[in-house]
């Protein structure tokens, strides 16, 4: 695949999955729908949900760094954003999963370009 086809699939992807960060952060009683799981588990899925941003946001950029910092900051907004809708509240543990999944999604999918480009890295 070209590698401009790819980038835009990377800000189409990155786009509509930080639509549905903002949807899901928007509903008063996210916990509800997932009220069965464990106590924390909840890290688990920011951490899960800002690993595919920042893959995504990778393949758009073609910049883990960047990617990471971006995924980041959308997290910090995200965090804010909570502020105002009835029963949710900002949590730091939730923005530190946030960034560790989007650490780690950055760096799974620039080494996985890596080693697309240059074969050898096998």
């Amino acid at each position: 695949m070209r590698p401009e086809r790819l980038r835009l699939i990377g800000w189409l992807g990155a786009v509509a999955w930080g639509g549905l960060i903002f949807w899901l952060s928007s509903t008063p009683d996210a916990g509800g729908v997932l009220g069965f799981l464990p106590t924390g588990s909840d890290k688990v899925l920011h951490g899960v949900a800002f690993l595919v941003l920042a893959g995504l946001l990778t393949v758009a950029t073609g910049r883990p760094v960047v990617a990471t910092a971006l995924a980041v900051a959308y997290g910090v907004s995200d965090e804010v954003h909570q502020l105002f809708v009835p029963g949710r509240t900002a949590d730091v543990a939730d923005l530190v999963a946030d960034a560790l999944g989007a650490a780690a999604g950055a760096m799974l999918v620039g080494y996985l370009l890596r080693r697309e480009e240059n074969p050898t890295l096998e």
